[in-house]
């Protein structure tokens, strides 16, 4: 039936797994939330191909994991949401494909992620289109995309993001001698928002991109398209940015 509604629920022994599956004739869904080990200090790796995935920091003790897959049957059937531990790191892999599936076109499944871990998490995303935002973090971050959307809210501890075509935007509340930020884009646009306390030198090189900042900066060398530049004094953080065609903005 088209418009049949299938619940299952299914006990694991690190959380529940809740499975609604809409039926449709080439969509299903797959609701899933579970519970795993992440302990303050930890590092959460994530890898996902599309949908939307928010992480918050927060005052728990573990991780908490909401993921919405949508896919074929088929596809639902043979690519697995994998969350295992290694070490201190919590791994989130949304599409942990059965290898005697000889299927390969089609062979991801889309997942919407929303994640709650403690304050003191260090992020590491594989991404392809999966819009991604963070926030409340402490820790060291690294975000590989393509065309992802990528922002840092309220986050401390150095950034470092590389993306083809997908907006970055950054946004610091406070600022200390670690906050270093390391963008490489072709052609996505960069916003950096900091505190007027913020201080550190700032290297920029582009081919066809423009730096624009409404917090003065003192021009230590170069030209526009390659520049090295002090921002508040020079002293502390390095900010490092590296594009083709995208430009930077530095925002108070």
């Amino acid at each position: 039936m088209r418009n049949a509604l299938l619940a299952c629920t299914v006990l694991l022994s690190s959380g529940c797994v809740v499975i609604d599956a809409a039926v449709d004739r080439d969509r299903d869904t797959e609701h899933v939330n579970q519970t795993a080990p992440l302990a303050p200090g930890g590092t959460l790796r994530l890898k996902n191909f599309s949908g939307r995935v928010t992480i918050t920091g927060t005052d728990r003790q573990d991780a908490s994991i909401d993921a919405v897959r949508r896919g074929s049957r088929e596809r639902l059937n043979h690519i697995k949401l994998d969350i295992h531990q290694e070490g201190s790191t919590l791994v989130v892999n949304a599409n942990e494909r059965d290898h005697s599936w000889t299927r390969h076109k089609n062979n991801v499944v889309e997942t919407d992620f929303t994640i709650q871990v403690p304050r003191q998490t260090s992020v590491d995303a594989e991404l392809f289109s999966s819009p991604l935002f963070v926030d409340g973090l402490e820790g060291s971050h690294k975000v590989h995309g393509f065309s992802s959307r990528v922002r840092f809210d309220n986050v401390s501890g150095p950034v470092r993001v590389h993306t083809f075509s997908g907006h970055v935007d950054i946004r610091r509340q406070d600022w200390g001698p670690e906050q270093s930020v390391d963008v490489d884009t072709f052609s996505g646009s960069v916003d950096l928002h900091v505190p007027d306390s913020a201080t550190g030198s700032i290297n920029f090189n582009t081919f066809s991109g423009h730096l624009n900042s409404d917090i003065p900066l003192t021009l230590r060398s170069g030209n526009r398209r390659s520049l090295r530049a002090e921002l508040g004094g020079g002293s502390g953080s390095t900010l490092r940015f590296k594009t083709f065609s995208g430009s930077v903005r530095i925002n108070r």
